[in-house]
């Protein structure tokens, strides 16, 4: 009971956080745009991707507080490291669709998110691309 009170208080902040950060983000022009729709093949369930800094990639301790806030939080399961990336998989994929989709967290919400700083990345036959805003 305790771990359920703790994980449901965990959410809200993460919930809470992740809508004011897209509260901050809406008066700053992006470079990039999203087009192409989703082919729902649950591609980036399989590849969630954390970016991390390169001083927390050089922090045992830091990387494994990440690594556990997404694996009670969220629900992933911790896959590898890759450079300045952790590639987690959801839990609550179910023969490739989201069991949870209509209260699926905002990191799922938003991908592929575009970028301020930088052009986004995206899985490859995921359905979408990202163009340059003209």
């Amino acid at each position: 009971a305790l771990k359920l009170v703790l994980r449901s208080f965990l959410r809200l902040i993460r919930d809470t956080d992740s809508f004011l950060s897209y509260l901050s983000s809406l008066p700053f022009k992006r470079d990039y745009e999203v087009q192409g729709q989703c082919k729902k093949r649950g591609i980036c369930c399989h590849n969630v991707g954390i970016e991390i800094t390169p001083t927390i990639s050089t922090s045992p301790i830091l990387k494994s507080l990440i690594i556990w806030w997404y694996r009670f939080v969220y629900n992933f399961s911790f896959n590898q490291e890759k450079k300045y990336t952790l590639l987690f998989k959801c839990n609550y994929l179910i023969n490739n669709k989201c069991s949870i989709h209509w209260r699926r967290p905002y990191i799922c919400r938003r991908y592929p998110g575009t970028s301020f700083f930088k052009k986004p990345s995206i899985i490859p036959g995921c359905g979408y691309k990202i163009v340059t805003k003209k």
